[in-house]
């Protein structure tokens, strides 16, 4: 990239992107939210809502008129014809925030991911706001891919990872039952070993001992599997790594490691 100094005037209110529910001041931070949240590029950003805030925030009149006369052009195509480099390319030569390579790399990028399904790009954004630890907006997301299944159009194995990410994301807000029960889904769809694991290692999360055994005898599994499952969780908490993360954590005063976790919680609660 050319620069990341912010070199253009401050909003004094900020555009508000609902994906990451993050409030930006200035035209490069458009552009590095662009830039690194590619997958994340629909009508949040493409609106008028924004337009209007590069006109009455930044003052940026030219850019205003380029971008709300491709939002017209766009109305005019069908969703498939709609393309969101002629909307988002105009914003990084406005900034010069690329070099040439780099804008023409950004826009291969763009137009591989565009020729994508809806289901695909859906289930793209929701993998990202796992990461972001964003869970309960990227749960809508996977939901309404399940909603819309046609097994018949992206096979099995895409829908299993989109259960397994469910379960994923379900875990992050606590609802282990729930997680539980969507690797199960997903590991009735592809029956994986990796599928298998995380619903083994999802069930002492809200099962008693005795019901885990239970559960596992009620299955049938292979003993040597569930075994090596429950071996590697048990290695994983002597991992030093998480190991020197426990120990920072219990040097910490209850109350601020308590406000910093349910500051964390919040934010993945928002939808």
């Amino acid at each position: 990239m050319s620069y990341d100094l912010c070199l253009v005037k401050q909003a004094s209110q900020p555009y508000y992107i609902e994906n990451i529910r993050t409030g930006i001041y200035s035209l490069e931070e458009l552009c590095f939210y662009l830039y690194n949240n590619l997958c994340l590029i629909d009508e949040s950003i493409m609106n008028e809502r924004l337009c209007d805030w590069l006109r009455d925030e930044l003052h940026l009149t030219r850019l205003y008129r380029i971008l709300y006369g491709q939002l017209q052009k766009m109305e005019e195509k069908s969703l498939t014809e709609q393309d969101a480099a002629s909307f988002v390319l105009p914003i990084f030569r406005e900034a010069g925030y690329l070099t040439g390579q780099e804008m023409r790399d950004y826009q291969d990028r763009l137009s591989k991911l565009e020729v994508q399904s809806d289901e695909m790009k859906l289930k793209l954004r929701g993998d990202y706001l796992v990461k972001e630890k964003m869970f309960a907006r990227a749960a809508w997301m996977y939901r309404q891919i399940l909603k819309q299944r046609n097994p018949g159009k992206l096979g099995s194995q895409f829908y299993a990872g989109v259960w397994s990410n469910l379960g994923a994301a379900l875990a992050g807000l606590f609802r282990f039952e729930e997680a539980a029960e969507c690797f199960w889904e997903s590991y009735s769809l592809m029956q994986t070993k990796e599928s298998f694991r995380k619903y083994i290692s999802t069930l002492p999360l809200f099962l008693s001992e005795e019901e885990c055994r239970s559960r596992i005898k009620e299955l049938n599994a292979d003993e040597t599997l569930v075994r090596t499952i429950q071996e590697h969780n048990a290695k994983l908490c002597r991992n030093p790594e998480f190991l020197s993360f426990k120990e920072q954590v219990e040097s910490r005063p209850v109350e601020e490691v308590a406000e910093e976790l349910k500051e964390q919680y919040f934010r993945s609660t928002r939808t």
